[in-house]
């Protein structure tokens, strides 16, 4: 019997057709690497890399922002259960196990009542739309962030590591929100103490 991630990885999930541009102008649709990407103008080697980057950039910055209704929807015809394996060429290494980390993330941020699956109260097929729902949503604010960027200065991603640094951008205040939550608690901490004298 397939598994619930098995069954979801057979799934092709989509984009708004707003974000076609970004995917002509930052990926490549049949895969291109190394200098091919280059002279291209590519920054993603294949248009799922594209999708899975702005997966996690709207999960780091929790930007779930649903497809809206009416508009509409289009996949690059590749299953996610491809995504990331290895190929013929001698660039790529594998990075199927992106699949499983994707997979966890939609687990934790959809509200699915796995009692009631297990009831047979809800389908399999109901639970993977939901996190499918959930995966397109945080992929389309990610594509709004990269798209908002682009607005704002269409050359900024001419920096090679202008991608990387919009996901360490997050990190670095995250660390800093964390720093500064551990400071406020301290002093508070020291206040009691103090008033306690």
């Amino acid at each position: 019997m397939e598994s619930l991630f098995d069954k979801w990885k057979t799934k092709i999930p989509k984009y708004s057709e707003v974000h076609k541009d970004l995917f002509a102008s930052l990926s490549q649709k049949f895969g291109a690497e190394g200098e091919k990407k280059v002279n291209l103008g590519k920054h993603f080697s294949t248009n799922y890399e594209l999708y899975i980057y702005a997966f996690f950039l709207g999960l780091y910055e929790n930007e779930k922002t649903p497809i809206p209704l009416g508009e509409k929807k289009i996949d690059f015809s590749h299953h996610i259960q491809y995504w990331g394996n290895k190929t013929t060429t001698s660039y790529r290494k594998d990075f199927s196990s992106l699949q499983d980390y994707i997979f966890m993330a939609l687990i934790a941020k959809t509200e699915i009542n796995i009692l009631s699956l297990e009831k047979g109260a809800t389908s399999e097929e109901e639970i993977i739309k939901q996190l499918i729902n959930t995966m397109e949503s945080y992929t389309n604010g990610g594509l709004n962030l990269i798209r908002d960027k682009i607005e704002a200065n269409p050359n900024h991603f001419l920096n090679p590591t202008s991608f990387l640094d919009m996901i360490l951008n997050h990190i670095d205040s995250e660390s800093d929100n964390q720093h500064y939550d551990s400071e406020l608690i301290f002093s508070t901490d020291k206040k009691k103490g103090n008033d306690a004298l």
